[in-house]
């Protein structure tokens, strides 16, 4: 009689995998229905590990967070920071204003959307110089991508003919990334450097 090959595995292995690989987000039900219902083998299982699972269920996102062992903000080194440029983290910051925005003004509309065009128009206005502005648009798309992997916007609708077209969700996860407190600190960096100028 042969072996069974097969290895019995928890049933919220696929969950487990999906995180560790970024977010989980409530636009994939399936993935989304079993994180939920695996919610409390899930977190047992990362809080063994120093890990914490920060789900959002109002906004729709779960993702991983480091626990820090010490006073000096060391943890076990699973999740990679990564130090973000400062275009980068100039979009993001004012993807999270807009997205702050929008929630205020717009109630009857759960999810953002920007245009490219709209998204690149938003930005120029901090790139006054035009040597700057032409070193922004030869790498804005680059920038956007990153972001896109980052998993704070979401490719909607990609148009080839125009990129311009292009339509992104701005993922509402960006929150609990980019913090008030962040904010603030990126705003007081931001208004220092212009002073400077």
């Amino acid at each position: 009689m042969m072996e069974s090959r097969f290895v019995a595995i928890e049933p919220y292995a696929q969950v487990i995998v999906r995180l560790l690989q970024g977010g989980i987000y409530d636009d994939n039900e399936k993935m989304w229905n079993e994180l939920l219902l695996h919610e409390m083998q899930v977190r047992e299982y990362f809080g063994r590990i120093g890990i914490e699972v920060i789900i959002a269920k109002g906004d729709g996102y779960a993702f991983l967070r480091q626990v820090e062992l010490d006073e000096e903000g060391k943890t076990i080194g699973l999740i990679r920071r990564m130090p973000l440029s400062y275009e980068v983290t100039l979009i993001c910051v004012l993807l999270r204003e807009w997205l702050d925005e929008f929630e205020v003004s717009d109630t009857d509309t759960r999810n953002l959307y920007v245009s490219h065009k709209a998204l690149r128009e938003r930005v120029e206005l901090f790139f006054k110089e035009k040597s700057n502005q032409m070193k922004l648009f030869r790498e804005l798309d680059r920038y956007i991508d990153e972001i896109v992997r980052l998993g704070f916007l979401k490719v909607i609708r990609k148009t080839e003919a125009s990129r311009d077209e292009t339509q992104y969700e701005v993922r509402r996860i960006i929150k609990a990334k980019i913090t008030n407190d962040k904010l603030e600190e990126f705003r007081n960096k931001l208004a220092h450097e212009l002073q400077s100028l």
